[in-house]
């Protein structure tokens, strides 16, 4: 065989070469931001949060009317005034105009004058005929110089500053539940599911199951027998009948987690069982954890709403999208006219709710690894 010389091979920095070519190793948690940020929905969601976060401590503030003061010492001039918004109000939006009904005999009783109402439409009702006048409001009451971005209620209080800090107490409450209901949840399941399987862990689940057998509405009727209604008081009725769910989750990660071989390495090398649970298992549940959290605040408002609604969340001076939302059904009566008063919380509550709801399926599907490859 003929010997090749050696000057026809040249040494190639391969190594070198295939270093560069390699990328920066990223970690768990930088690998789920990064898939997290890719999802849009999510994104938006986290967005909308951040700015009704931000409205929420900065438009009270900056509000010149007080959480229950009125905005004028004429009581029933400035009641149930409509929303009026600058620049808006010259595209017919937020425009100070409220649509009333009227006989032709009462319409004459009101004593408008010709540009400050307009008759935009006519029904029968019981046989007699009803004109739909769009009343010009603040040109009727004279008062052409004053703006009400949300309108104001009965009590003639400014609901753009009762809104948003009715956001910043559903918030508090719904953070707070949700505090309350990891630190028992991830408590009780962690304690069961190490120890899955012996009598420990029986005795605890046949607990949970009593309490879930037990209607949530009861546990808060009797809570409340003793609590007086507050924002702790509430958002810990809440959290006992919520961190259930907690519970279970951990306690089946943690069946999961406890024969592994990193749990078995530490048993060997001595580690205590509360070693064992805070410095290996509880950080290795970590995500599922903020998940439920994401899941856990929109359902705690939602369940301050409902108790609002049936009387026994908190009193009107401070509060809640829930308590808003109920006091404009009563003050109002179901009337039409002033649905404004219902619309606006009843928006900003929901989009709340459905904002977090978004961004905790975004969250859930960027810390799943089986969801890496999608």
């Amino acid at each position: 065989m003929q010997e090749l010389p050696k000057e026809l091979f040249t040494f190639e920095k391969a190594q070198e070469d295939a270093e560069g070519l390699t990328t920066k190793p990223i970690s768990f948690w930088q690998d789920s931001m990064r898939r997290l940020f890719k999802n849009y929905v999510a994104v938006v969601s986290l967005l909308i949060i951040v700015v009704l976060f931000l409205t929420a401590i900065i438009a009270p503030v900056m509000s010149n009317y007080t959480l229950t003061g009125r905005v004028n010492d004429d009581y029933y001039k400035f009641a149930q005034l409509p929303p009026r918004v600058p620049v808006l109000e010259n595209f017919g939006l937020f425009d100070g105009t409220l649509i009333k009904e009227f006989t032709q005999g009462s319409l004459n009783e009101v004593g408008y004058a010709p540009d400050e109402y307009k008759i935009v439409g006519t029904f029968t009702r019981n046989r007699i005929e009803y004109l739909k006048v769009k009343e010009y409001t603040y040109k009727y009451l004279d008062i052409e110089d004053r703006y009400f971005i949300f309108g104001t209620d009965i009590l003639s209080r400014d609901i753009w500053t009762r809104v948003w800090y009715g956001t910043s107490i559903s918030l508090l409450i719904g953070v707070y539940a949700a505090i309350i209901d990891v630190l028992i949840g991830v408590v009780y399941g962690g304690i069961a599911g190490f120890f899955g399987g012996t009598k420990i862990d029986d005795v605890m689940m046949r607990i949970l199951e009593v309490l879930y057998g037990i209607p949530s509405i009861v546990i808060l009727f009797v809570l409340f027998m003793f609590l007086t209604p507050g924002i702790v008081p509430i958002a810990i009725a809440i959290a006992l009948t919520g961190w259930i769910g907690v519970a279970r989750m951990i306690r089946a990660q943690f069946l999961k987690l406890r024969d592994q071989e990193f749990v078995l390495a530490a048993r060997t090398l001595g580690a205590s069982d509360a070693r064992i649970i805070m410095k290996h298992l509880i950080p290795n549940v970590v995500a599922q954890i903020i998940v439920m959290v994401s899941f856990s605040i929109p359902s705690a408002i939602f369940y301050e709403a409902f108790l609002a609604f049936i009387g026994i969340g908190l009193d009107l001076s401070k509060p809640s999208l829930g308590v808003l939302i109920n006091d404009a059904i009563s003050s109002t009566q179901g009337a039409m006219t002033y649905v404004y008063q219902l619309v606006l919380p009843s928006l900003v509550l929901s989009t709340l709710m459905l904002s977090i709801n978004l961004l905790g399926n975004g969250l859930r599907d960027a810390l799943d690894p089986r969801m890496r490859n999608n």
